[in-house]
C-alpha cells in the first residue's frame, strides 16, 4: 500500500507541470505579422518593399551580378555589412547608409540586400 499513496503525489505534480507548460505556450511572443496578412509565419504574405507592422520594410534580395552592374562596390572594396539589433527579431536587420530597419528572414547569411531608401547594397550579417 505505501507503494501506491508515494505514485499519487508524483502523478499530480506530473500532471501539474503538464498543463502548465502547455498553457505557457498559449502566452509565447511571436513575431510581428505583416501588414495585411493573415499570417506571421516566414514568407506568408510578404513581398520585398512592404512595410511590416513593426516598422521593418522586407528586404529585396539582390544577386551579386545585379550588384555589379548597378551598385558597384564604394572604393572597389566589399559591400558593408549590416547591424543587428538583439532587441529586434532575429532576421531584422539596419542598413548601414541609413539605419532603415529591413526584414532579411527571407535572405541567406551573407547575401546582398538592397537598401531601397539609399539606393546601395548592404550584406546580411549572419545572426545569433
Amino acid at each position: 500500500m505505501k507503494i501506491k499513496l508515494t505514485l499519487i503525489p508524483i502523478a499530480i505534480v506530473a500532471a501539474c507541470l503538464s498543463v502548465s507548460s502547455a498553457s505557457a505556450q498559449d502566452y509565447a511572443p511571436q513575431p510581428p505579422a505583416a501588414a495585411g496578412s493573415a499570417s506571421s509565419g516566414k514568407g506568408a504574405g510578404k513581398k520585398p518593399g512592404e512595410v511590416l507592422t513593426g516598422g521593418a520594410i522586407v528586404a529585396t534580395p539582390i544577386t551579386e551580378e545585379e550588384a555589379k552592374k548597378k551598385y558597384p562596390m564604394p572604393g572597389g572594396r566589399a559591400y558593408p555589412m549590416g547591424d543587428r539589433d538583439i532587441h529586434q527579431p532575429s532576421g531584422w536587420i539596419f542598413s548601414p547608409y541609413n539605419h532603415q530597419l529591413y526584414d532579411c528572414t527571407q535572405i541567406a547569411y551573407g547575401g546582398l540586400v538592397l537598401d531601397t531608401k539609399a539606393n546601395k547594397v548592404f550584406v546580411r550579417p549572419k545572426t545569433k
